[in-house]
């Protein structure tokens, strides 16, 4: 069912198409339709284009004609496929904005700027706001992903602790869904901020481009985030090389132990007559001397060339330990809650 708002002293008011139509005070409408609704009263090739895409497009973006502006809107979840993810479409007329949506992301956005009565100004500005409200959290959700990683990267120098694998590919998910949510909404806001002439109020186009200015700031920040993350990726990887080269190492060091060992059991094992030190009352006293000094100087060797140490891992504090992994697991919880 269609849905208005009409901007009235700067800031929305919820209202029916008349009343929104005829208030004097009125600067612009929103107006919020389903996907079917729009197919009927926007029958023109670029806006039919735009709905067909809408159940199935990957990245936000945003095509443009004489007469209007339309695009779609995706908005990443990292706990959720991207054919699950949430989109709208947007189609921008002279005074007017319509948000074609079949969920309830709009209706939920427009709800919180009206009752926070945030100013729009306009119908167009009433766009702005609803991005703004949609980035309002991303550089705190940046923060948390980096602080992922800085703990991450310490439970691996450290060597001790198992690290949260899961919590490294969510956020990893979750900065790949960001740089395409933070590209497509540059090109959104650049493009009608830009050639929105005619088109967007002079007076939204600036703000327009302040938008598209704080997102390439987030995408700059983002950027960092995922070298980071590939840093913090490659130094795992290398952990796990580590582990593994100290286990064959083991093996290498108890094989070679063994092998002189094995050799002296298997020459008397042979039991040949006349071998030295079988008919002596003292002869196995002395093969069980020989094998520990046997052993004794290979220990000393390995000891000496350094085989013996295994990468050196710190010892910590195992109480500060168990606070991180309980920070960890926490932030990894919390994630749970962030992308319902």
């Amino acid at each position: 069912m269609e849905r208005v708002w009409s901007v009235r002293s700067e800031v929305l008011a919820a209202g029916s198409v008349t009343q929104a139509a005829g208030s004097q005070n009125a600067a612009g409408r929103v107006t919020l339709v389903s996907a079917a609704e729009a197919a009927e009263r926007f029958p023109d090739a670029l806006t039919v284009e735009v709905l067909e895409s809408l159940p199935h497009a990957a990245v936000s973006y945003i095509e443009r004609d004489a007469a209007c502006a339309a695009g779609i809107v995706v908005i990443p979840t990292a706990r959720r496929p991207q054919r699950e993810a949430r989109r709208f479409a947007f189609i921008v007329l002279p005074g007017e904005l319509v948000l074609v949506e079949d969920g309830s992301t709009c209706a939920e956005l427009l709800a919180q700027l009206q009752a926070e009565k945030a100013p729009v100004g306009s119908a167009h500005g009433a766009l702005v706001a609803l991005v703004r409200l949609l980035l309002r959290d991303h550089p705190a959700k940046l923060s948390r992903v980096r602080e992922d990683f800085e703990l991450i990267e310490e439970l691996i120098l450290e060597g001790r602790e198992r690290v949260n694998r899961s919590l490294m590919r969510e956020d990893a998910r979750r900065l790949l869904g960001l740089d395409g949510f933070y590209q497509g909404l540059t090109d959104i806001l650049g493009e009608l901020a830009d050639e929105g002439e005619g088109l967007i109020d002079p007076a939204v186009r600036p703000r327009l481009a302040a938008l598209a200015r704080q997102v390439e700031r987030l995408s700059t920040r983002l950027e960092a985030l995922q070298d980071y993350c590939l840093q913090v990726q490659a130094l795992y990887q290398e952990s796990i090389d580590i582990r593994q080269n100290n286990v064959m190492q083991w093996l290498t060091v108890v094989t070679t132990i063994a092998m002189p060992l094995t050799f002296i059991t298997g020459w008397y094992g042979m039991n040949f007559p006349h071998m030295a030190l079988f008919d002596v009352p003292w002869g196995y006293i002395a093969v069980v001397a020989v094998c520990a000094a046997i052993v004794a100087l290979e220990i000393a060797f390995f000891h000496r060339q350094g085989w013996l140490s295994f990468g050196g891992r710190v010892r910590r504090d195992a109480h500060g330990a168990r606070r991180r992994a309980k920070r960890t697991t926490g932030t990894g919880a919390a994630r749970h809650g962030e992308d319902a």
